[in-house]
């Protein structure tokens, strides 16, 4: 077994509240800096900066996972992750089918920007990314499960945008793998707080929407740094295990 360090929940230039530095190369340089061996690409409502950041962190030896932060109809963030990118593609294709069409208005929100590995910018995304889509959180959840997915309830101890705060609970039939809780807390604390959690995994994100963000937040316990083990972590199989880092920002 060996040690492995993730920050599971980065945003790249796509996301219009995410600065334009974050680009796939400099997202990776600065991952590597802060030791991580696994990262979370989930813009919001999108995918289609992943693969440039999947093939810069191949270039340095930084594994990527590829995934989506979905906003619900109740306004709830989830993050979605899936083990290859045409199964990526394909929930990004229903999530875009979901959301409203609203053009993105840059010099209020930013801009959407879409980048290759290399951090050159190959066009801009007219749909409004950080609407509502029609998707409900049961249907999130049964649907990313069907896919092959794994569901994380984003950062449910902030007071916007989370799971505990805008529905009081976890849904039985939302069967997430884990749940996130965000760098302002530990998760000692957060069992406390809420109560629904308990016996769930946790794990700890920056969420970062600028390079300075990006850490290590969570330590895993696996073989490898792969989708499989990942799972397996997850599930505390083998002496594999998931930890959030209780270093409180």
């Amino acid at each position: 077994m060996k040690l492995f360090f993730a920050d599971l929940h980065i945003h790249t230039a796509l996301s219009p509240c995410a600065e334009n530095e974050m680009t796939p190369p400099a997202i990776i340089k600065a991952a590597k800096a802060e030791g991580l061996d696994i990262i979370g690409i989930s813009d919001h409502n999108s995918a289609e900066n992943v693969v440039a950041a999947i093939e810069a962190g191949a270039a340095e030896g930084v594994t990527v996972i590829g995934g989506i932060e979905v906003q619900t109809v109740e306004d709830v963030h989830v993050l979605t992750f899936f083990p290859c990118v045409d199964t990526l593609f394909r929930w990004q294709d229903e999530v875009y089918s979901a959301l409203p069409d609203i053009e993105n208005d840059e010099k209020r929100f930013g801009e959407q920007l879409l980048m290759d590995s290399n951090g050159n910018v190959t066009g801009k995304l007219r749909t409004f990314l950080l609407a509502s889509t029609s998707m409900s959180v049961d249907y999130v959840g049964k649907r990313v499960r069907e896919l092959g997915g794994l569901v994380i309830p984003a950062h449910i101890d902030r007071p916007s945008f989370s799971l505990i705060r805008n529905l009081g609970f976890v849904p039985d039939t939302l069967l997430p793998c884990c749940v996130e809780i965000s760098k302002n807390t530990s998760s000692g604390s957060a069992k406390e707080r809420f109560s629904s959690i308990a016996g769930l995994p946790v794990i700890k994100s920056s969420d970062a929407h600028r390079l300075s963000e990006i850490s290590a937040y969570t330590e895993i316990l696996m073989e490898e740094a792969s989708w499989e083990e990942l799972l397996l972590a997850l599930a505390f199989v083998g002496g594999r295990s998931i930890r959030p880092l209780d270093i409180v920002c």
